[in-house]
């Protein structure tokens, strides 16, 4: 199952604003390896301003349904608001890895200083994300497998 939220971003909060808050979405008592996510600010800053985020979700695999986050930009941002839907669990309680859409001109630098600071958190290249979207679809498909797309605002 996996569980998707949308957090405001530019202009609404900034980059650094943005990651607090997804910081605070996703930890709570008994989270693990925090320092990792805090450690992490400024390349994921430099991810949330270049808004991959709009189309391509963080993804966070840990305890409970994996979590995937996107963010909205611009004046869908400001629209919006700053309202999060908190969850009902905590996906840093355990063991947890996060995945975060990084475009090809930047990749390598990105995986470079994350495996440094924070090595829970993997980067993937947007482009194969989307081949990935598909191929993961035309498997349910062709599986009789159930495809749901919880976005409701569309």
């Amino acid at each position: 199952m996996r569980v998707r939220r949308d957090v405001s971003s530019i202009p609404y909060r900034s980059a650094s604003e943005t990651w607090e808050t997804i910081i605070e979405l996703v930890t709570g008592r008994g989270s693990k390896y925090l320092q990792e996510l805090e450690d992490a600010a400024g390349v994921m800053g430099s991810i949330i301003t270049d808004e991959h985020l709009a189309a391509c979700a963080l993804m966070l695999e840990g305890v409970g349904p994996q979590l995937r986050i996107y963010c909205r930009y611009g004046m869908r941002a400001v629209e919006e608001g700053g309202k999060v839907d908190s969850l009902t669990w905590n996906p840093t309680a355990g063991d947890w890895t996060m995945h975060v859409p990084c475009d090809t001109e930047n990749i390598d630098w990105v995986k470079k200083s994350l495996s440094k600071s924070a090595p829970r958190i993997r980067v993937f290249d947007i482009a194969e994300a989307d081949r990935a979207e598909e191929e993961e679809k035309d498997v349910a498909v062709k599986s009789d497998g159930l495809v749901v797309d919880w976005n409701l605002k569309g």
